[in-house]
């Protein structure tokens, strides 16, 4: 352990003295519109609507 922290690292913390604790479900909402990847729910869409034209079943067209 890093002796730099020995003097607070078993100190209980008890949350921001500054602002109130927020409830979970407005936390959720924060982290709702976040899209790790851009454009993947279109390209996904576009290529199911691709293979249900060509009649392939979804299972068929997996590539790993």
């Amino acid at each position: 352990m890093n002796k730099n922290y020995d003097d607070i690292i078993n100190y209980d913390y008890k949350g921001s003295l500054k602002r109130p604790k927020m409830r979970l479900e407005d936390r959720a909402k924060i982290f709702l519109p976040f899209a790790a990847l851009k454009g993947y729910e279109e390209l996904i869409k576009k290529t199911e609507e691709e293979n249900l034209a060509k009649n392939i079943p979804a299972t068929e067209n997996i590539k790993i």
